[in-house]
């Protein structure tokens, strides 16, 4: 039996087409999860909307990977922009995963006030990847990114760079850029590095793949999860080329 390729998406906008894509599709419900199981391509494929938040979407891929031990798991969506170059419909293909919401706060005193800005990234106990300490970055696999990289995408540009995740969505200029440009990260959300985690836990090759939706340094461009379904095409196309390259088979 062929490994499914598995899909997952956050929002209803970022999943419901390609659970439309989907042939000979059948739901299939754990916890408060739904796979739907289908055929791309005359490959078996499996897609979940996982729920915004780091927490749904790790539980999300465990649950998938106990489920139906895939050939990989592709997560998938909106992101903002913490590149000032990057605008929205844009994608960044995440060769480097980081996470947002681990730093370590160095000591003050009460009434000394906080500064952000001197907090330490912290990196995550993944004993699969690191047994003696803790991973600060985590990676998409080089394969699926490689054929992301030469899928024609005609709606903006597609940049190779660092995706960064926590339950936060920065607003804050300064802040954006202070992660940028110590952290590298090209852009945010709230699941890529919570799926690789579980992903490099298990041994599953996977990818994070994002489009820019919203970004603070253009004012005229706020969040619209109409780019979700641009994302979605280009992931649609990118598993295509997976199967029929035979590529991590």
């Amino acid at each position: 039996m062929k490994k499914p390729i598995v899909i997952l998406g956050p929002m209803e906008s970022e999943s419901a087409l390609l659970i439309q894509s989907l042939g000979q599709r059948q739901a299939r419900a754990v916890g408060s999860f739904t796979f739907h199981e289908g055929m791309i391509g005359g490959y078996p494929v499996v897609v979940c909307r996982t729920y915004i938040g780091v927490v749904n979407s790790a539980a999300a891929a465990a649950l998938a990977i106990q489920r139906y031990a895939p050939l990989c798991v592709i997560i998938q969506g909106t992101s903002g922009a913490h590149d000032p170059a990057l605008h929205q419909g844009d994608l960044v293909l995440g060769d480097h995963l980081v996470h947002l919401g681990r730093f370590f706060t160095p000591h003050r005193d009460r009434g000394e006030g906080t500064d952000a800005f001197a907090w330490e990234p912290q990196g995550s106990e993944i004993v699969a990847v690191n047994a003696g300490g803790f991973t600060e970055v985590l990676h998409s696999d080089r394969r699926i990114i490689d054929i992301a990289a030469r899928t024609p995408y005609p709606r903006g540009r597609v940049k190779r760079g660092t995706i960064g995740a926590a339950d936060i969505w920065n607003r804050e200029l300064d802040m954006i850029a202070h992660l940028h440009r110590t952290l590298g990260t090209d852009c945010e959300e709230m699941e890529g590095f919570g799926v690789a985690q579980v992903c490099a836990g298990f041994g599953v090759p996977m990818a994070d793949i994002r489009i820019i939706s919203n970004s603070e340094w253009h004012e005229q461009e706020e969040f619209n999860e109409k780019y979700g379904a641009d994302c979605q095409m280009f992931v649609l196309e990118v598993v295509k080329r997976l199967i029929a390259e035979q590529t991590l088979m």
